[in-house]
């Protein structure tokens, strides 16, 4: 179990944030003193030490931070910078989180219009009503009222809104409808070009999350620029320096946001998992990156998109072998693609893992999002790369031309997806109310169904594959 011996330490850190910012700092230090206790029992003195400080450093930090949030006072308005793209919600309010100096967490600011220049980055101002949040967090404050802008983006926010400005005219200029809105969200994490419709159509089918800068988008940059150095044979140390390079590019091609933070950190989980040859590096390189942005924000501990992300990475590692495995038997007679099943093998596993955690933040699942998620899934990846080719080149005054040919190779794979997203979404059973506690116990019955077969017959699959063996 020793590839596992790094997940003590990470579930302790989040968990004692978390109780933190919910509950206060006594259940903190009790769990984390109740680990240690578990782990010495077991014999695992070094990991029990190890596991508690972490909890500790991690219920002060959050301590402090919490602390530091309630002191401020926000009557008189609040001044700093755009955090993040605003949101239009129901009703035509517009959420805008502001970040003041200072401040450890972003405030969320309500406001009935929204005027020009508000942008990740821009120094904003705003002042109105001062509520309480109903959503956990370091912060608790919220402002309703108008926003007036102060100036805008500097230094590398500046740069991040100039690339995506050049790119979404170019996407205008050389491709279709279907695919203004999804190329520069599947490419830069951009959603303004998409409609209020295409947004409900992509939730309910689970292809969302396409539409945001995540640890896929990364994964597939650096694998590609691993590729492109492994082609030209360039040793180990020189291609993991080139996925750096692109990982950094790219992160700064999308703009300084909290959320490409996690995602290149979860790409990197992903180019571990990519260049190792067994789950315990990719396992523990999840963790560490639990631990380290736990402590550089604590704020995450609660936040379902980092609860979301880790789930559907820790489900691919630790599921989805198995899942695969057990499907490539099944699938035996039929001699189903081993590429295919994968595929699905790796859908599955996201969905079971994500789905409990879905269904606590909204009520509802999605029914659909599996068989969404695979069709997707041969062209994901070729998107984001080409893209990612297309948004560099329509940065060059010059050469911004050549950004067009390839935009026009990625238009069908986009409008495949978005077809996928707008029939399956009319299906009736789309979603369906649910509790995370009803999701886990028919996701526990479906494994056990998927994993029944192999179980009871104690045979592998005769396939031609190293997987499946």
């Amino acid at each position: 179990m020793s590839e596992l011996r790094l997940v003590a330490p990470a579930v302790v850190v989040w968990a004692a944030a978390a109780l933190v910012i919910v509950h206060g700092w006594g259940l903190a230090a009790v769990l984390s003193c109740g680990a240690a206790a578990y782990l010495c029992v077991v014999r695992q003195e070094g990991l029990a030490i190890l596991t508690a400080g972490l909890g500790l450093i991690s219920a002060a930090v959050a301590k402090v931070r919490v602390s530091i949030a309630r002191s401020w006072d926000f009557t008189g308005g609040v001044v700093g910078a755009v955090a993040g793209e605003p949101k239009e919600l129901t009703g035509g309010t517009w959420l805008v989180l502001v970040r003041p100096e200072g401040y450890p967490d972003a405030v969320p600011v309500f406001a009935r219009d929204l005027p020009d220049g508000v942008v990740t980055g821009a120094i904003v101002s705003s002042q109105g009503r001062v509520g309480e949040s109903t959503i956990p967090g370091v912060g608790s404050a919220t402002i309703s009222g108008a926003v007036e802008v102060l100036h805008g983006p500097t230094g590398v926010a500046a740069l991040a809104g100039e690339v995506r400005a050049n790119f979404v005219a170019a996407v205008h200029a050389f491709v279709g409808r279907d695919s203004v809105g999804l190329i520069p969200g599947m490419v830069l994490g951009d959603t303004s070009a998409q409609t209020v419709e295409e947004k409900q159509e992509y939730i309910a089918t689970g292809l969302s999350h396409l539409s945001a800068v995540s640890g896929s988008n990364c994964m597939y940059v650096a694998a590609a620029a691993l590729f492109v150095a492994r082609m030209a044979r360039l040793g180990l140390r020189a291609q993991l320096v080139c996925a750096g390079v692109a990982l950094m590019v790219y992160a700064a091609l999308v703009g300084p946001q909290p959320s490409v933070l996690r995602a290149t950190v979860s790409g990197l989980v992903g180019l571990v998992a990519i260049i190792s040859s067994s789950r315990a590096e990719p396992i523990h390189a999840l963790c560490l990156s639990v631990v380290g942005l736990v402590l550089v924000d604590s704020g995450l501990a609660v936040d379902y998109a980092f609860a979301l992300s880790v789930a559907a990475t820790a489900g691919i590692i630790a599921l989805s072998p198995v899942i695969y495995r057990a499907i490539a038997y099944v699938c035996v007679p039929i001699r189903a693609p081993d590429l295919l099943l994968r595929v699905v093998a790796v859908a599955i596993a996201a969905d079971m893992v994500t789905a409990p955690i879905i269904a606590a933040m909204v009520g509802r699942v999605s029914l659909v999002s599996v068989l969404a998620n695979v069709a997707a899934a041969p062209v994901t990846g070729l998107i984001t790369v080409l893209g990612f080719v297309a948004a560099v080149l329509a940065q060059i005054p010059v050469l911004d031309f050549l950004a067009a040919p390839v935009l026009w190779v990625i238009h069908p794979l986009t409008w495949w997806i978005r077809n996928v997203a707008r029939v399956l979404a009319g299906v009736g059973w789309a979603t369906v109310p649910a509790k995370p506690t009803s999701v886990c116990l028919i996701y526990g019955w479906i494994l056990a169904a998927i994993l029944a077969p192999r179980q009871l017959r104690g045979m592998r699959p005769k396939r031609r594959c190293r997987g499946a063996e």
